[in-house]
């Protein structure tokens, strides 16, 4: 809360007794809390939150739980500082209105009775440089859509330094807010997230330019509206918590209901908006990053307890250069909620890996030009991309990287080293300056989200391992032993082993992490798809491989549909790779016979379209020895130091680079891409990571071959993985 000299006070509660020890508390804001502690103690403590006395002196004395207790409170809203009544507040607001006089009107008699120092009604194009800044708010409200008026107020009012808050009557609703202050969210923002959310684009262009005309609200509606949106204002100016500091009410005159939409901001400049964890706020159907949240129903055959959520994520194409993707997938066994959870998160992640945020420095030089001034970074010749072969070949895409070539930097963090360290950015990001040279694809391995730095962190190097081990295994195709199916996992399968044939293979690594492989296989189809997962226990990264690799059926399933696989290729521009739909799934026939077209992770999928695929990598992932699930390393805590120990004892270093947009940090989301210099990413048949040898050698290491594999030797038939 800030200053100890701050006195808190509590408003609105309602206190229940329970038990001696134990009561319930409800908050004006919907919270509900059970407090664990004498009810007349606690009772009496409430009443001394009246605002007369300080954060220290209100916990002097009491258990150290009340401390805790206070920052739940806080952060729930119902315990602020105390700043007096809202009359007290508004007695010194100058409320300026504009707008539509049937509106205007009624709502300076409604602001009127409240007791602000004055409330002017204005010509719409108003100057606002004689105002007392500190003191002023303006009060736009229009009875039509009024985009064209509200954008040219929103930057006077930006350029005046003024606080306003807008209405507006749009699809037979009133929409009021967001509250606009300067240097946060504002009305660009809302053209902005409506646009790149929108179903239909052309129809938020109509609203756009749509001229007043519509038919008049009731006199009692349009009361019902303003009064809403004053009682809003009065909330917004005394430091009271109101959905309109966080984006739009929208108000149905028809039912009297409301519908709270969040306004994030569009990260193409800086802005400062305080953080609110609250997932939700990534949610809405016309102004959210993820614009649609559905389930994916079992295909038959297919486990039932299965979860899958697919959401859609709004195309910031429309609004700035973000090529972001348009969808993303969430998984679990029975809990859709967690699969929902799971979906968000991903699409988060992806939707923060896509761009570059512009107020990110961005370097442009070589590695020894770093080297020369002492700046920490990463050594190209650390980085496994492509050998000396694959450069040489005609057509090869990619220039390679030495100590000496240019290239863009951003800057990123050694968790080995606890310092900042300077990482090639096209490791990371498609986007390149005007000249330099295309090096390779942004790493497919290591990007996640998370509600705090580390679990972002932790997540993107699990993927890491995991994907690093999947491509040493890949490549090689030695035969390890297949795992038993346990109990806990067949009863998750029971309804689909008919259908399905699973196989369970544990993926051995250098760092003793569980990696499992969960190869799924449809009997009548004749489709294969393998999940991967790592995790410190052999059993949860079995479990969440197995999700994976069903799911992944649902991706055949799309595939196989000529007019969904049209779709895909006409929405998603990357996609383009895909071949054109085969009725008879012969699409080893489409591809080159050396894959080198196969440039995208989907075509991998795309070909296992093909029976003849699954028969080919049978020997190396069905048809195969037995093994103890007692002879499995574990982890023991899924923590970033365990992970980390793991790594750097095998004298790797942990890098990762934040890559949280504004409007996802505001919701209380990160975003990280996490690499470990010198293992290698997955990849694309087509681009395979041949460089500085890891990947042959190994195989050495590991015990699967006595000698390495040369480069042609290594196998580049697809992994069933997209």
């Amino acid at each position: 809360m800030g200053s100890e000299e701050v006195r808190p006070r509590l408003d609105g509660i309602e206190i229940t007794d329970l038990e001696p020890e134990l009561c319930f508390l409800v908050t004006p804001n919907g919270g509900q809390f059970y407090i664990a502690a004498p009810t007349g103690e606690f009772r009496a403590w409430a009443s001394r939150c009246d605002g007369t006395r300080t954060r220290a002196e209100l916990l002097d004395g009491m258990n150290p739980d009340y401390a805790e207790m206070m920052d739940i409170l806080e952060a729930d809203g119902c315990l602020r500082p105390d700043r007096g009544t809202e009359a007290d507040d508004v007695t010194t607001t100058a409320i300026v209105l504009t707008g539509s006089p049937v509106l205007i009107e009624p709502l300076a008699e409604i602001l009127e009775a409240v007791g602000y120092a004055s409330v002017e009604t204005v010509p719409y194009f108003h100057d606002l440089s004689e105002m007392d800044l500190n003191n002023t708010v303006v009060v736009s409200a229009f009875d039509h859509p009024a985009y064209t008026e509200l954008i040219a107020l929103d930057a006077l009012c930006a350029g005046s330094g003024v606080r306003w808050l807008p209405l507006r009557r749009e699809r037979g609703r009133v929409i009021a807010g967001p509250a606009i202050a300067p240097g946060g969210i504002d009305f660009a923002d809302v053209v902005a997230r409506r646009r790149s959310a929108a179903q239909d684009p052309r129809v938020v262009e109509a609203f756009l330019s749509a001229p007043s005309g519509s038919t008049p609200l009731r006199p009692g509606d349009a009361r019902w509206a303003l009064t809403t949106l004053a009682v809003h204002l009065g909330r917004w100016l005394s430091g009271g918590r109101t959905a309109m500091t966080t984006g739009e009410i929208e108000l149905n005159p028809a039912d009297l209901t409301e519908i709270r939409r969040p306004i994030l901001p569009v990260p193409d400049r800086a802005r400062t908006v305080p953080t609110v964890t609250d997932p939700e706020l990534l949610v809405d159907d016309q102004t959210g990053i993820v614009t649609g949240v559905g389930e994916i129903p079992p295909t038959p055959g297919m486990p039932a307890r299965l979860r899958v959520c697919a959401v859609d994520v709004a195309d910031m194409r429309r609004v700035t250069n973000w090529p972001n993707d348009r969808q993303a997938f969430g998984t679990s066994w029975y809990d859709f909620d967690l699969a929902r959870q799971s979906a968000i998160g991903e699409a988060v992640e992806r939707y923060c890996g896509s761009w570059l945020a512009p107020e990110r420095e961005v370097c442009f030089g070589s590695y020894n030009q770093f080297l020369r001034y002492g700046v920490p970074a990463v050594d190209p010749r650390r980085l496994n991309l492509y050998s000396a072969s694959q450069y040489r070949s005609p057509g090869f895409p990619f220039a390679p990287l030495t100590r000496d070539t240019e290239c863009s930097w951003v800057e990123g963090f050694s968790h080995t080293t606890g310092e900042p360290v300077w990482i090639p950015a096209f490791l990371f990001s498609n986007e390149r300056r005007p000249g330099e040279a295309h090096f390779a694809d942004p790493l497919i391995a290591g990007l996640a989200s998370g509600t705090t730095e580390e679990h972002a962190v932790t997540s993107g190097l699990e993927e890491v391992l995991e994907r690093d081990t999947t491509m040493l295994w890949w490549a090689n195709t030695p035969r390890l032993g297949r795992l038993s199916i346990p109990d806990e996992i067949r009863s998750l399968i029971a309804d689909a082993t008919d259908d399905y044939e699973v196989a369970l293979i544990h993926l051995d690594n250098e760092f003793d992490v569980p990696v499992i492989a969960a190869a799924v296989f449809d009997r009548v189809k004749r489709w294969l798809s393998i999940g991967f997962a790592a995790r410190p226990d052999a059993l949860e990264a079995a479990k969440k491989a197995l999700a994976e690799g069903f799911t992944l059926q649902h991706t055949c399933h799309a595939l196989d549909d000529e007019r969904e696989l049209s779709g895909m290729r006409r929405d998603l521009p990357h996609l383009g790779n895909l071949k054109p739909h085969r009725a008879d799934r012969r699409y080893l026939d489409s591809y080159r016979h050396d894959f080198a077209d196969v440039a995208d992770l989907l075509c991998q999928q795309q070909i296992y379209l093909d029976p003849r695929a699954a028969k080919r990598v049978k020997p190396w992932v069905m048809d195969l020895p037995s093994r103890d699930w007692a002879d499995l390393p574990a982890l023991g805590e899924r923590r970033l130091k365990a992970y980390q120990a793991r790594v750097e004892s095998r004298g790797f270093e942990v890098i990762s680079v934040d890559l949280t947009t504004c409007d996802v940090a505001a919701a209380g989301f990160h975003a990280a891409h996490t690499l470990v210099p010198g293992l290698v990413s997955n990849f694309p048949a087509g681009s395979p990571l041949w460089g500085n040898g890891r990947i042959a050698d190994a195989a050495v290491e590991l015990g699967w071959r006595d000698e390495p594999l040369a480069e042609h030797e290594l196998n580049v038939f697809p992994l069933p993985h997209a």
